[in-house]
């Protein structure tokens, strides 16, 4: 029964948590986020720098979900937060994550429908 579970999770887009650890420098960490609670979703990977520090180590995919930073749980937080607790991070930052990349798509489309919703109310 687990197996079909896991299965079917794997399926619908959404895989195990995984642990990256990545070693914080003055250069940062090498990847923005976007979402959180105000914005009635999870947080998300939505941009590995090109060349920084994540895309060197290769843990982390555009589309991770970010669960927790060094033990610290980010599920239904803020955004400010997770920014906070991404800079506040010294040394070695242990992140957890989730493979969601259908969830971060529908978030970006609907992100850019609020955009182009914006931008015609300011015409």
């Amino acid at each position: 029964f687990q197996a079909t579970v896991a299965a079917f999770a794997a399926s619908e887009g959404h895989s195990h948590p995984r642990v990256v650890e990545l070693p914080k420098t003055e250069e940062g960490l090498g990847f923005n986020i976007m979402g959180g609670k105000e914005q009635n979703s999870p947080i998300y990977i939505s941009r590995i720098i090109p060349g920084g520090i994540a895309d060197r180590h290769g843990g982390l995919k555009r589309g991770d979900q970010l669960l927790s930073v060094n033990g610290v749980s980010v599920e239904g937080e803020h955004h400010e937060k997770a920014v906070e607790l991404l800079k506040a991070a010294q040394g070695k930052v242990k992140l957890v994550v989730r493979y969601t990349p259908k969830v971060l798509e529908e978030m970006e489309s609907r992100f850019e429908k609020m955009r182009s919703a914006k931008r015609r109310q300011q015409t």
